[in-house]
């Protein structure tokens, strides 16, 4: 089922971000994060797109091993294979967009909010399930 939102107010919360859109083609979520949370493990995605654009506030990422500084209105994208991890605020609240194309990975944060509600973590099976390769 496609979902169409145009606004925060009225997305799907999913941990730190909300769900703005979730179609076959696309998802776009909407994060607000607080300095000094826990970057995300190094992954790849072998069949989709991840990308970040920087609404407020300046992230890091790691990619390919390097750290990135990520200010204001930069769009960050890691293309099929390439290794990084989910950023950390610098200095002050950050919020940013999240896109993966194609859709569906949606479905990989809704059953990871789940299990982390029971005080479970994915293990390696499910995330190849989700097209979610730790390095």
């Amino acid at each position: 089922m496609a979902v169409y939102i145009q606004d925060r107010r009225g997305g799907e919360p999913l941990g730190s971000s909300v769900l703005l859109a979730a179609f076959d083609d696309l998802m776009l979520s909407e994060y607000l994060l607080e300095p000094g949370t826990q970057p995300g493990a190094p992954h790849y995605h072998a069949n989709h797109t991840d990308a970040f654009y920087v609404i407020d506030g300046e992230l890091e990422f790691v990619i390919d091993g390097e750290a990135v500084r990520a200010p204001v209105g930069t769009l960050i994208v890691a293309p099929r294979g390439e290794v990084h991890a989910f950023p950390v605020a610098v200095g002050g609240p950050a919020r940013f967009l999240n896109i993966h194309t194609p859709g569906g990975f949606e479905r990989y944060m809704r059953t990871l909010m789940e299990m982390r509600s029971r005080g479970e973590e994915p293990d390696a099976e499910l995330q190849r399930e989700h097209d979610q390769y730790l390095v």
